[in-house]
């Protein structure tokens, strides 16, 4: 339940530097995300999208085939077998997730005595080295994961440069804002793509996954605040 009468300002006060920096992210990002300058940063989130495709293919059994990204943000995974319905409703929120997963691993390395991230770090390089091996067939698509994967080694092996920690929870911000976003764009009245191919599937209208996945990116995106601002979670009622 809810706390009434929270002193948001003594909150604000006490705190003021992580909410502006976690704010000052997410306005930065929004702006970043209207200009052509934050195309690059698209790709993590595409990625991550068309990953959590293949990933789900392959726990249901199924073969992921092919992963391409393209400059312009857009990204398609090939898959084979699997289950077609878990591999639809995976993408959206497979972005939202490791959206989250960035962003926290950059406030633990920005915030000593908060945990050791560098194992997930590690995990994240080696997936994308994984699937640059075993999936990419492309130039477009190498030079990408290329990219990301210098900045995550960036990021691991050169902890004492101060603007790294915070470079990862921009991109995690940033991957999460455009996971909040994506679904929206399927709002075309062209019934294609992952919630029209839900729909077709089980009968549930496409407006439906599309409400589904935004909502699942904007508690993610919550979740991420909850856990990293001070004070925030006991203000709330949570008890964290």
């Amino acid at each position: 339940m809810i706390q009434q009468g929270i002193n948001w300002a003594s909150l604000l006060a006490d705190n003021a530097a992580p909410y502006v920096t976690f704010f000052g992210m997410i306005v930065g990002a929004l702006i970043l995300g209207a200009t052509p300058l934050g195309k690059p940063l698209k790709w993590a989130e595409t990625f991550y999208h068309e990953f959590s495709h293949g990933m789900a293919c392959l726990f249901t059994l199924g073969r992921p085939v092919r992963l391409q990204i393209q400059f312009n943000g857009a990204g398609t995974c090939w898959t084979r077998g699997g289950s077609r319905i878990i591999i639809l409703l995976m993408g959206y929120m497979g972005a939202s997730v490791w959206g989250a997963a960035l962003y926290l691993i950059g406030w633990m390395l920005a915030n000593v005595g908060h945990g050791d991230p560098t194992l997930w770090l590690r995990l994240e390089i080696i997936l994308m080295l994984i699937t640059v091996v075993w999936l990419v067939r492309d130039l477009k698509t190498l030079f990408i994961l290329s990219t990301l994967i210098a900045l995550y080694a960036a990021t691991l092996y050169l902890p004492s440069v101060t603007p790294l920690p915070y470079i990862l929870q921009f991109l995690g911000i940033y991957v999460q804002l455009n996971a909040i976003r994506a679904p929206l764009h399927l709002v075309d009245g062209r019934h294609v793509g992952d919630g029209a191919a839900l729909a077709d599937i089980l009968w549930i209208p496409e407006g439906v996954w599309i409400l589904f996945w935004f909502a699942f990116a904007l508690a993610m995106l919550a979740l991420c605040a909850l856990l990293t601002l001070p004070g925030l979670a006991p203000a709330l009622g949570f008890g964290m």
